[in-house]
C-alpha cells in the first residue's frame, strides 16, 4: 500500500510539476514584494506615484477582498479557510486534464497560498498596489490578489468560449 501510495503520489507531482512551480514562484514573488513594502513602509505610507494612475501605498487588510468584514477580526479564521480551499485546488488541479485548468488553478493557488500565509502568520494581509483614474481609488492589492483574479478571469472567459461560443 505505501508503495502504491508513493507511486501515485510522484505520478501527480511529475504530470503537474511546472504547475506547482508556478503556484510556488507566485508565492515566492507575492511574499518577497511584501517584505519589500515593509521595508519601504516610510516611503509607502505617504504613497509613492509611479504612474499617473499608480501608486505603491502601504495598507493592511484584516479582512476579505476589499478590506470587507475588517472589523471583525477574522484573519487568522480566513487563512485557515485559504489553505482549506488551497487543498481543494491541489487536488483538482491533480485530476485536471485540461492544460488551460492547470495553469489558471496554479495562477489561484499561489495566490491563495500567498494570502493565507499573511493570514496565519500576521493575522492580515499587505496590499500595495493603487490603481486610480480621475479621483476613483480601486481598492488597493497584492501580487497574490492579481494572481487570484487572472486566474479566475482567464477560467471564466475559456470555460464561457469552450460552452457558449463552440457549442453551436
Amino acid at each position: 500500500m505505501e508503495q502504491y501510495v508513493k507511486g501515485v503520489t510522484m505520478h501527480i507531482l511529475r504530470d503537474n510539476l511546472l504547475f506547482f512551480l508556478l503556484s510556488i514562484f507566485i508565492i515566492s514573488v507575492d511574499q518577497f514584494t511584501k517584505y519589500m513594502a515593509v521595508v519601504f513602509y516610510a516611503e509607502l505610507i505617504h504613497g509613492i506615484e509611479i504612474f499617473s494612475f499608480l501608486n505603491l501605498v502601504f495598507v493592511t487588510n484584516k479582512g476579505i477582498s476589499f478590506g470587507l468584514l475588517s472589523n471583525l477580526n477574522i484573519s487568522f479564521f480566513l487563512g485557515l479557510i485559504s489553505l482549506a480551499i488551497s487543498m481543494v485546488l491541489i487536488f483538482w488541479l491533480a485530476k485536471s486534464c485540461k492544460a488551460y485548468e492547470k495553469f489558471t488553478l496554479s495562477l489561484i493557488l499561489g495566490g491563495a497560498l500567498g494570502n493565507g500565509i499573511d493570514r496565519i502568520y500576521q493575522s492580515y494581509v499587505i496590499d500595495f498596489i493603487d490603481f486610480h483614474y480621475k479621483g476613483f481609488h480601486w481598492p488597493a492589492f497584492n501580487v497574490a490578489d492579481a494572481s487570484i483574479t487572472i486566474g479566475v478571469m482567464i477560467y471564466i472567459i475559456y470555460n464561457l468560449n469552450e460552452t457558449v461560443f463552440l457549442k453551436k
